[in-house]
């Protein structure tokens, strides 16, 4: 009887705690995913500026205010980079933050000289404010980040013909609140977030090394007993060993890195989706789990190489596999260590 009363405390014991007056934030954060998969590099070499990437997100944003400045009558904004952005220490310029080993990004929102982040005096404000009261759902808030601008910058070279952008990186936040002559704190949650793809992107670069030559490998498993496909990424039925080979039109002689780029299957984030929700597909690496997004070592030398890695399928324990035609993907990027 004493552990039940004490679980009841414990559960029921704690302490609201409100945000401040006079923001918004969002419940649930509103969300828009920026495609970076379409910019254009002009060379592979440390420095290289990408092309201008102008983006477009939600415009009109829905969230939960307090309010209780009468004479207000527009919205500030804090607009901040994503948590897993930092100021890069490859740069000249405090404009750029670091997006992954390979690649900075700086941001432009809202003016062609707002670089983010950016407090809640710098314009553009909102014309909308919300209704007077405390916790008041207001589905009229503007998203003054909802265009603007991006560059990506090479953080080194590039030899294996492409860059990965990291899977649902958060790029920015937008943290409203009612404009004054002092600006309020933000809320602790933003009203809206911009992240990267699901899945990551690989966006082309000057290529100096490829995998087969750069041509699709087709695997064909043929005829999967749906009894027989394992439910884990152990032992070796099914499985199909692929050879790869390295070439360079350089001599270079170097360790270098093999990144996976794919998304992660529905029940297992670490096997690669196929469009059965039920299968995935495990892929080793001298007997080892390579999981999507993440990389496995390789030796390149005097241009070239080759390794071997292992597919096999695996389905879902918690269901009963479906028959049926599937298809899955996946994208071998080359990469400096």
């Amino acid at each position: 009887m004493r552990w039940r009363a004490l679980l009841a405390l414990l559960l029921f014991g704690g302490t609201a705690h409100a945000e401040p007056d006079n923001t918004c934030w969002g419940e649930p954060v509103n969300t828009s995913v920026v495609d970076l998969g379409n910019v254009k590099f002009h060379g592979n070499k440390k420095g290289t500026i990408s092309d201008v990437i102008n983006y477009s997100v939600r415009g009109k944003l829905s969230g939960i205010c307090n309010r209780s400045a009468k004479d207000a009558t527009m919205m500030a904004y804090y607009r901040d980079l994503g948590p897993a952005l930092t100021p890069s220490p490859d740069s000249n310029s405090t404009k750029y933050y670091t997006l992954s080993d390979d690649v900075d990004i700086m941001i432009m929102s809202g003016g062609i000289y707002s670089y983010l982040p950016l407090g809640p005096y710098n314009w553009p404000f909102g014309d909308f404010v919300p209704p007077l009261g405390q916790g008041i759902r207001f589905d009229n808030i503007e998203n003054i980040a909802s265009t603007g601008q991006i560059y990506l910058k090479l953080r080194r070279d590039v030899i294996g013909g492409a860059i990965v952008i990291p899977s649902d990186i958060v790029l920015f936040s937008v943290y409203p609140v009612v404009r004054m002559h002092i600006n309020p704190p933000r809320a602790s949650t933003p009203v809206f977030e911009a992240h990267t793809k699901t899945g990551g992107q690989v966006i082309p670069v000057g290529q100096e090394c490829s995998i087969n030559q750069g041509n699709t490998i087709n695997v064909n498993f043929n005829i999967l007993q749906t009894d027989q496909v394992p439910t884990s990424g152990n032992g070796k039925r099914y499985s199909k060993d692929i050879t790869l080979n390295f070439s360079c039109n350089s001599r270079i002689t170097q360790d270098v890195r093999v990144q996976l780029v794919a998304d992660t299957a529905e029940f297992s984030s670490d096997l690669i989706r196929s469009d059965n929700n039920q299968l995935g597909f495990a892929l080793k690496h001298n007997g080892q789990l390579v999981k999507p997004m993440n990389s496995f070592g390789a030796r390149l030398y005097s241009g070239a190489g080759s390794d071997e890695i292992t597919l096999m399928p695996v389905k879902d324990l918690k269901v009963s596999l479906q028959a049926g035609a599937f298809n899955a993907s996946v994208t071998l990027v080359i990469m400096t260590l």
